[in-house]
Order: C-alpha cells, then structure tokens, then sequence
C-alpha cells in the first residue's frame, strides 16, 4: 500500500476553536483515513505555521482523493497537500528501473 505525506495547515479560526478546548485529534484523523481505507502510521503538528503533518498508508489516488475531500469539507484547513514517500529500500528500486530507462534533455 503506497505511504503518503500529508500536510494540513489550520486557519486562526481553527487554532482559536483548540486554545479554547484543547484536544489531541490524533484519533479523529486516524477515524478519516480508516473510513477512506487508510492507516495512520505517524501524527506530528508543527507549530510555526500551524501545520500537521500525517504519514499514512492509503490503498489508491481514489482513496487519497476522498480522505482529502473529507479533510477539507470539515473546514478549519487553509492549505492541504499530499505527496507520495517510500523508504531507502523502494528508493534503491526506483534508480534500478530507472537505469534502463533513456531520456534526451531538450536541445541534446
């Protein structure tokens, strides 16, 4: 199952609604991705730009596609990204296969 890094940034709003009840929303994120047939490996939340960062393993672009929607439609989110990882082992694969593969760069 593929590993994706996803980013939310909170809007003041947001950040404003958990000074005045504060909450650990490591389990309502964990209840997002496993309703969109995901798991959630890592939760963290940088608080320089109010942003949370969630490793999770999700099964297709569809899945992702829906948890991403969800995210958003719940409001409280100013920004949402997410971004394809893999680990040194997968990595090692990509430049093998790679190898084989020929490109030109423009002009050359």
């Amino acid at each position: 199952m593929p590993t994706y890094l996803i980013q939310l940034t909170s809007t003041p709003q947001n950040v404003a609604a958990l000074l005045k009840s504060p909450e650990d929303r490591t389990e309502a994120v964990r209840r997002v991705l496993k309703a969109g047939g995901g798991s959630l490996e890592q939760y963290y939340n940088s608080f320089t730009e109010a942003t949370t960062f969630i490793i999770a393993d999700i099964p297709d672009e569809v899945s992702l596609g829906a948890i991403m929607a969800a995210f958003y439609a719940g409001g409280g989110l100013a920004s949402m990204r997410a971004m394809p990882i893999m680990t040194g082992s997968e990595s090692a694969e990509v430049f093998k296969r790679a190898a084989s593969i020929a490109y030109r760069p423009p002009g050359k």
